[in-house]
């Protein structure tokens, strides 16, 4: 049985998932998980909403995403053992070694490999597979048949986004950029040891977005009308869901930590009631039924993002 796997960008926003139908919720904790402070949660709120989700029967993952250095790499590990006594099940990593330190001391916890870490083609998740990870996220470009190739040759689970790049042959990797430390920089190093590099999401700082506002381009001394972005926007689909499903699809990631609660619990909403209800229903129909109402959720999703994108160009500006 797939299940859905809700952000929780804020205490309200990770609580009202689990209310909402999330069966998993994750989160990112201050300094490691490639996002700004504003939507990562600290360890007080990590432990309560592990209590939370205990009682329903549910999960919490922790995003520990960033490239850690040598010296971190203990802190981290740190981490890891508080959050799982706590009753942490699983978290997300994009860095290799950590991945291999993580599974040699937690020999039973679950890994996801986050997104961060670029995965391209079948093989990478075959290798991170036998590094011991235990759940390979997909890129926004690998599809169904992609899903089916690796579920035959496999027992890996399989992670996918419910939103999607209208480019899925972007030029853009998530997890291997470095254009928004171009832009601003700044770093500290807090009293646990962690440190900080603002403006770089590898590093524990936000992610700028700068592959997705307007470009300007010239080609042989001549300038190109109009403006375009290296990375095309994501969206939030629905027509393919009873095919990834069928195909043996084990969590369905919906994204949005810095997205506004109401918005981000209203989707979690939406994909429980899709995905329960095309266990019983033919696909065409519970397709054909909930297109509206997705519509009406992307207007809000374009409409957060335009708002958030601006906020980021101005502090890229700064």
């Amino acid at each position: 049985m797939a299940k859905l796997m809700a952000p929780g960008g804020t205490r309200r926003m990770a609580f009202s998932v689990l209310e909402a139908g999330a069966d998993t919720v994750y989160v990112g904790v201050r300094g490691w998980s490639r996002r700004g402070s504003d939507t990562e949660l600290t360890d007080g709120e990590v432990q309560d909403l592990c209590k939370a989700a205990r009682a329903q029967g549910k999960h919490v993952r922790v995003v520990l995403n960033t490239m850690p250095s040598s010296a971190e790499v203990p802190l981290l590990l740190k981490k890891v053992d508080m959050y799982a006594g706590w009753g942490v099940t699983g978290f997300m990593i994009s860095d290799i070694g950590s991945m291999v330190q993580v599974r040699s001391h937690f020999p039973d916890i679950t890994i996801h490999v986050s997104v961060g870490a670029g995965l391209s083609n079948a093989l990478e998740v075959k290798f991170y597979h036998e590094l011991g990870a235990s759940v390979v996220i997909l890129p926004y470009r690998m599809g169904i048949e992609d899903v089916r190739a690796i579920k035959r040759s496999l027992d890996v689970g399989l992670e996918v986004f419910l939103f999607r790049t209208e480019n899925l042959d972007g030029i853009v990797c998530p997890g291997k950029c470095t254009m928004s430390s171009y832009f601003s920089s700044n770093r500290w190093i807090d009293n646990e040891g962690k440190d900080y590099f603002y403006g770089s999401a590898n590093r524990g700082g936000d992610c700028l977005r700068v592959c997705q506002v307007g470009w300007e381009a010239t080609a042989d001394d001549r300038d190109i009308d109009g403006k375009f972005g290296l990375k095309g926007n994501p969206r939030l689909w629905l027509q393919e869901l009873s095919d990834y499903i069928q195909a043996g699809v084990d969590y369905f990631k919906v994204p949005g930590r810095d997205r506004s609660d109401e918005l981000v619990r209203d989707i979690v909403c939406f994909y429980r009631k899709v995905v329960d209800d095309l266990q019983a229903f033919p696909a065409d129909e519970v397709t054909a039924h909930y297109v509206p109402e997705l519509q009406e959720l992307k207007k809000r999703w374009a409409s957060e993002r335009r708002q958030r994108d601006d906020r980021l160009v101005t502090r890229a500006k700064e």
